[in-house]
């Protein structure tokens, strides 16, 4: 009987330990934030949560704010505007009584470089920056990357009919500008916020090229794109090619003439953008290239 005893007041004391305890609610459910936290310039990402009776949506401001209420904000969805980010979002959820937060997500917005054009071919640059030509030249002007959907350029106030490719081949003056979007965000234009200027050059007898004007139609296959150790080059034509490779400030990087096909060997470039020109006697080709790791 004394051995019950002990075990009773044991029992006794571990109960009464429960019982100072505080008490933890504990819901059947977790709630979570779904929906697309990357948000594109000028528009809004929708958020959403699973089905529940009430709902209240939290602001933290990035990096340290304090989560707090957003007034109104009731519903089982939230809309983000790229404005407001970078934020923490979460949301607090009631089922049957009982209230659950959601971890807190980070809403981002991504940005993107200005739109950038790189110029080649043949052309003197003036004290403006204007582009200086003689009759028979040709310039190319080339959109650089990450700006690969709705391109369209323009001479002034007018776009130029079906130049929607990202090189423009220019051949006579003009004020020649590009908007585009970049991959990630196609409903949202850039524009490259500045009119290129192309003009005669006043120099008698001025040529710097002969023949007719380049034809970009070159037929060519360049793989990998993006490159890492090397880039296959092949064209359709026999006739032997002048392969020229710039960097974006530029400057020729690689140099050398082939006939049918040839392996450029990139390993030792640093990663980035460059514009690949291939020419063979009249005809040209222009293109971007990727180099990565």
């Amino acid at each position: 009987m004394k051995f019950k005893t002990v075990f009773s007041i044991a029992s006794l004391f571990l109960l009464m330990i429960h019982w100072a305890a505080p008490s933890v609610a504990q819901c059947s459910f977790d709630p979570t934030v779904t929906g697309d936290l990357l948000v594109c310039p000028e528009s809004a990402t929708t958020l959403g949560t699973q089905q529940y009776e009430n709902y209240q949506w939290y602001r933290r401001s990035f990096p340290n704010g304090t989560a707090e209420p957003i007034q109104g904000a009731t519903g089982p969805s939230l809309s983000v505007d790229y404005l407001e980010t970078p934020v923490y979002i979460s949301v607090a959820a009631t089922q049957g009584g009982c209230t659950e937060q959601s971890p807190e997500v980070l809403v981002d917005g991504l940005a993107f470089l200005p739109v950038t054009v790189q110029s080649s071919g043949e052309f003197d640059t003036g004290p403006n920056g204007e582009h200086i030509i003689c009759a028979g030249d040709t310039v190319y002007f080339i959109l650089m990357l990450p700006y690969t959907r709705n391109i369209q350029w323009f001479d002034g106030l007018n776009e130029i009919a079906g130049a929607t490719d990202d090189t423009l081949v220019v051949t006579a003056p003009g004020n020649y500008w590009v908007t585009a979007s970049p991959t990630e965000c196609p409903n949202y234009m850039a524009s490259l916020g500045l009119q290129i200027p192309v003009i005669w050059g006043s120099t008698p007898g001025c040529t710097t090229s002969a023949g007719d004007p380049a034809n970009p139609d070159i037929g060519a296959v360049i793989m990998p794109n993006p490159a890492r150790e090397s880039l296959l080059v092949g064209v359709d034509i026999a006739d032997p090619v002048q392969l020229t490779l710039f960097n974006t400030l530029g400057q020729v990087v690689r140099q050398e003439t082939f006939s049918v096909s040839t392996e450029l060997h990139t390993f030792d470039l640093p990663v980035g953008v460059y514009t690949l020109l291939l020419q063979a006697n009249a005809a040209r080709m222009a293109r971007q290239v990727v180099i990565q790791r």
